[in-house]
C-alpha cells in the first residue's frame, strides 16, 4: 500500500464531517476523509428556497429510488441522499429537530449503553449555537448555526391563529422540554444562506496539515485481512487505487451507502453475497435489513384572501426577490422547506406526538425530473414519526457504480395506515377554524370528494412521499440483527465503525440531521478513549 492514514473517513456528510473534525483536533492523527461527490461550492446549495432543485441532481446527489412499493399502488418513490460535501445537510430543508427524549431511552432500553437522551444531550449542546433559546437544553457556543426562521408569511401567520384556535398549544422550542405543540422551527441557516455540516464542522478546519480530502472519489471496497480492516479501494480520475490505514476506517455513507460498501466488501448476508460471487469476510446478516423512513402526504388548501408563494413569485417577483437574495441574502429565496411545525398525537390513547407537519405557504407537486411545480396555496404535510414497517435494500450486482435496490415497504403494517388518516382528519379540523374560513380556504388535497377511510388510503398510496429520513440499515445492538454494537463497531471486523443514520435502532420521532452530527461526535470521542485507554 502506497499511502497510509491513521483515520479514514467515509462519507463527508453529516457525521462524517463533525468526526473529520473531531479526529484531526490532534495534529500527530493523520486523518483522510473521501468524499464520493465534489465541492460544495454550487449557489443552489446555499440558496434555501432552492433545495427541491437538487433532489435529482447526479452531480450533488445519488438521485436514488426505490423498486416499485407495493402499498403505494406499484409507485417508485424519489429517495435524494446528498453527493458532495456535507452530504444530505446540503440538499436537505435545514430543519432542527432533534426528536424526543423517549426515542433514545428506547435506544438505551435495548441494551445500547451510552445512547440515551440524557447521554446524548451533552453532544446536542456542544455542537450548538443557537440564536434564539438559552437555557438548559441549548448550547449557544458550539459550530452549528441554528436560528428560528423570520420572518414568516401572512399565511404562516394565518396558520399558527388556527391551531390555536383548534385547542393546540404554542411551543416555542420544539427541542426544549417537550415537543408537542404548534411553532416556529428552527433551522440551519445563517445570513440567509444554508448552513450544512460542511460549513459548520468541515470549512473552518480543511487547512489543518494532518486533514487531507478526496473528493469526486469512489470508495470501491474496505480492504481486510484476517477480518481487520487495513484499507480502502478508491476509484477516481486518476484511476485506481488501495490506501493503507493504521487505526481506524469509519463509514459515515449514510443508509444506503455504508451498508452497500460493508456488501461489496463481503461483510453482510452470505447467500446474497454467494448469489452476486462476492467473497464472504463474514457473514452478518442484518446488513440492509431494519430500513425505516418517514412517510409523509400533503393536505392542501387554496386561500382567496391572501398572497401564497405561487403570487409572490410570479415573473416580476421572482426577479426581485432573486435581486434581493443575491445582494442582501434577503427575501423569499431564504426560506426553508417548512416555517411552521406541528407535533401532535393522532388520538388520545397515545404517550408522546406520533405525527409531524411541515407547513408552508405555498402548493405544488413534483413533476419527473423532481422540480417542483408550484401552484397556489398553502400545505400541512402529515407525517407518520413512528412507523412500524420495516423495509430493506440489497445489491443488484457486484459493481460499486450500481445503487442497490431499495425496498422501503412503505405502509406494510395495517397501523401505519391507521395514523397516517387520523393525522389527515386532524389537519382538515384544523382548516375549518375560523381563521382559515376567513381566508376562503377550498380544499385541493385530499379533496371533498375523498369521504370516508377507503377514499382516504387511496389517496395516500397514490400521494404520499419519502419524507428523505431513511434509518436503520446497520443496526446499532447485541441481537442477531444487529450490524454495530454500542461502539459502532462492526460485529466481527476488527478497526472498522459505522457512524451515520444507518445505526438508528430506531427512527427518531422527527427530522434526522441533528442526530447525524451527533452520532459523529460521539464516534469521535468513542475511538479517542479507546486510542488512551
Amino acid at each position: 500500500m502506497k499511502f497510509s492514514h491513521k483515520y479514514i473517513i467515509i462519507g463527508a456528510g453529516s457525521a462524517g464531517c463533525v468526526l473529520a473534525n473531531k479526529l484531526s483536533e490532534n495534529p500527530n492523527n493523520s486523518v483522510l476523509l473521501i468524499e464520493a461527490g465534489p465541492m460544495d461550492n454550487y449557489s443552489s446549495i446555499k440558496m434555501p428556497l432552492a433545495a427541491s432543485t437538487l433532489f435529482k441532481n447526479k452531480k450533488y446527489g445519488w438521485g436514488y429510488e426505490t423498486e416499485p412499493e407495493k402499498n403505494l399502488n406499484n409507485r417508485t418513490i424519489n429517495w435524494p441522499r446528498g453527493k458532495t460535501l456535507g452530504g444530505s445537510s446540503s440538499i436537505n430543508g435545514m430543519l432542527y429537530i432533534r426528536g424526543q427524549a423517549e426515542d433514545y431511552e428506547e435506544w438505551e432500553k435495548a441494551g445500547n449503553n451510552g445512547w440515551s437522551y440524557r447521554d446524548l444531550m451533552k453532544y446536542f449542546v456542544a455542537l450548538e449555537n443557537n440564536q434564539n433559546h438559552e437555557d438548559q437544553y441549548h448550547g449557544n457556543f458550539g459550530s452549528l448555526w441554528v436560528e428560528t426562521y423570520r420572518p414568516i408569511l401572512e399565511a404562516s401567520r394565518s396558520f399558527m391563529n388556527a391551531c390555536k384556535e383548534y385547542g393546540l398549544t404554542k411551543n416555542n422550542d420544539f427541542n426544549g422540554e417537550t415537543q408537542e405543540g404548534y411553532g416556529q422551527y428552527q433551522v440551519n441557516i445563517k445570513n440567509g444562506q444554508r448552513f450544512s455540516a460542511s460549513d459548520a464542522f468541515l470549512k473552518p478546519v480543511l487547512d489543518r496539515p494532518n486533514l487531507h480530502l478526496l473528493t469526486n472519489t469512489l470508495v470501491e471496497r474496505i480492504i481486510t485481512s484476517n477480518k481487520k480492516a487495513i484499507g480502502v479501494r478508491i476509484r477516481n480520475k486518476q484511476g485506481a487505487q488501495i490506501i493503507g490505514c493504521t487505526s481506524e476506517i469509519v463509514l459515515c455513507g449514510g443508509s444506503i451507502n455504508s451498508p452497500q460498501l460493508l456488501m461489496l466488501s463481503g461483510i453482510g448476508p452470505k447467500e446474497h453475497l454467494m448469489d452476486l460471487k462476492i467473497p464472504l469476510v463474514h457473514d452478518l446478516p442484518g446488513v440492509g435489513k431494519n430500513l425505516q423512513d418517514h412517510l409523509t402526504v400533503n393536505v392542501s388548501y387554496k386561500i382567496n384572501k391572501l398572497k401564497t408563494f405561487s403570487e409572490l413569485m410570479k415573473p416580476l417577483g421572482m426577479i426581485k426577490n432573486v435581486f434581493e437574495y443575491f445582494t442582501q441574502h434577503k427575501g423569499l429565496m431564504t426560506y426553508p422547506a417548512s416555517d411552521i411545525g406541528i407535533f401532535f398525537k393522532t388520538n388520545e390513547n397515545i404517550k408522546t406526538p406520533n405525527a409531524q407537519v411541515h407547513f408552508a405557504p405555498g402548493a405544488g407537486k413534483y413533476n419527473k425530473n423532481g422540480a417542483m411545480k408550484p401552484s397556489s396555496g398553502i400545505t400541512a404535510s402529515v407525517c407518520n414519526l413512528r412507523p412500524q414497517s420495516l423495509g430493506h435494500l440489497e445489491l443488484i450486482s457486484s459493481n460499486p457504480e450500481d445503487a442497490p435496490k431499495i425496498f422501503a415497504n412503505y405502509l406494510d403494517q395495517k397501523v401505519d395506515m391507521k395514523f397516517m388518516i387520523e393525522g389527515i382528519q386532524k389537519i382538515r379540523e384544523i382548516f375549518k377554524t375560523p381563521s382559515m374560513q376567513e381566508l376562503e380556504a377550498v380544499e385541493i388535497e385530499p379533496g371533498t370528494h375523498c369521504i370516508n377511510n377507503n377514499d382516504m388510503e387511496e389517496f395516500i398510496r397514490n400521494e404520499s412521499l419519502s419524507v428523505y429520513h431513511p434509518v436503520g440499515t446497520c443496526k446499532m445492538g447485541h441481537g442477531k440483527e444487529c450490524v454495530v454494537d454500542d461502539k459502532l463497531r462492526v460485529k466481527g471486523i476488527k478497526r472498522l465503525r459505522v457512524a451515520d443514520a444507518s445505526i438508528f435502532p430506531s427512527i427518531i420521532s422527527g427530522n434526522t440531521n441533528a442526530t447525524c452530527n451527533v452520532i459523529g461526535a460521539k464516534c469521535a470521542d468513542l475511538i479517542l478513549q479507546n486510542t488512551t485507554a
